[in-house]
């Protein structure tokens, strides 16, 4: 399997998974196995998909593994929508969120949690291949996957930090779900922000700007206090914060900010570079990597880019690359002990003919230039 372009595709080349709507209940809008003709292509265009993956002979034998099951992805999906259904009347009336609607975001964290761990120490591939209407719901599905799976890599290597200021490695699977469930809710206030500013192609203005530095803050005034721990609040407030101070709503800085929150930071900002966008396309995943990277320090924990470092591929597997010598291929397979180095297979050689397919394990970035085909 590997993942094509949708201007890329070619007629006869089957899907290697569904392509979904995003919308609860309906079916896919292509199911996997269907083979792409041209009224296929178009129908992916108007829908905004940008990137589908295929099975073909250049792929077979590459598996891709989903983060999430296809049960507790749907139920995510279902939790959500109910939230943001009622989401909007309880901040027409200043109340907080139904208790069931917690509840319901309670057990979808846990099922997720459960599927993360069920994965291992797998590097899962990562790429939201939603269009850009459905980037508000699914963005939250996808920062918690990845806020979880740093949170659990931070805890192991880190410990969580406890009340006393010191370090806790207990209980993990308990903060792990504290975790969740504020990543899930993290951008609930967005509700506050009229989508013609959300989706605003161009840059904002000062008071379109304050109603985005708003929705943390709206976020927190829809949690009830009584069914939602102070620390799950923490990412819902404090996700924009960064380790320099340079964030907000509060300009808190380095360790004054909630270590949950600085985990969430990582994940929001990743996946929002690396999802379509309204006003953006979706940058490759070697892109998003890059910026946590350089952001280590200053807008970012360490910690927390370090435990991202090896969790999180620049080039996933079924990706496709471009060596240096122009040689073109797909990742195979990524080393669960270093994301960084793929192992790739070669399909093209460097002036773009086929060649024999051959499997070589690269050493490291410096080693060779690998670049997004």
């Amino acid at each position: 399997m590997r993942l094509v372009s949708t201007t890329r595709l070619v007629d006869g080349v089957r899907l290697g998974r569904d392509v979904t709507s995003g919308v609860p209940g309906q079916a896919p809008l292509l199911r996997a196995g269907t083979e792409i003709r041209p009224e296929y292509r178009d129908a992916l265009a108007r829908h905004g998909i940008r990137a589908v993956y295929v099975d073909d002979e250049l792929s077979a034998g590459i598996d891709v593994p989903e983060a999430l099951t296809q049960r507790t992805q749907r139920e995510a999906e279902n939790a959500l929508h109910r939230a943001f259904e009622v989401a909007p009347s309880a901040l027409a009336t200043g109340g907080p969120l139904p208790d069931q609607t917690i509840r319901d975001m309670k057990q979808v964290a846990h099922m997720i949690a459960a599927d993360l761990a069920a994965s291992g120490d797998a590097v899962l591939a990562l790429a939201d291949l939603g269009s850009a209407d459905r980037y508000t719901m699914q963005h939250s599905i996808d920062v918690t996957v990845l806020g979880l799976l740093l949170g659990r890599r931070v805890f192991n290597l880190y410990g969580w930090a406890n009340y006393r200021g010191g370090r806790s490695f207990d209980r993990i699977e308990e903060r792990l779900a504290t975790l969740g469930l504020g990543l899930l809710l993290h951008d609930i206030g967005k509700l506050i922000v009229p989508a013609t500013v959300l989706n605003k192609p161009g840059s904002l203005d000062a008071e379109e700007w304050e109603l985005i530095r708003a929705h943390p803050v709206a976020g927190i005034e829809l949690l009830p206090g009584d069914a939602i721990s102070p620390l799950a609040k923490s990412v819902v407030r404090s996700h924009h914060e960064r380790w320099d101070g340079s964030g907000y709503p509060d300009n808190r800085i380095a360790g004054k900010i909630s270590q949950l929150a600085r985990i969430a930071s990582v994940a929001d900002v990743y996946d929002a570079i690396t999802s379509e966008r309204p006003y953006r396309e979706a940058r490759p995943a070697h892109v998003g990597h890059a910026a946590i990277i350089d952001g280590s320090g200053t807008e970012f924990d360490p910690e927390v880019v370090a435990a991202f470092r090896k969790v999180v591929a620049p080039h996933p597997v079924g990706s496709e690359i471009t060596l240096a010598d122009g040689s073109r291929g797909i990742v195979a397979s990524v080393p669960a002990d270093a994301p960084e180095r793929p192992v790739v297979r070669v399909t093209h050689g460097p002036h773009g003919d086929l060649v024999d397919p051959v499997e070589i394990p690269l050493a490291g970035p410096g080693d060779i230039d690998v670049q997004a085909a």
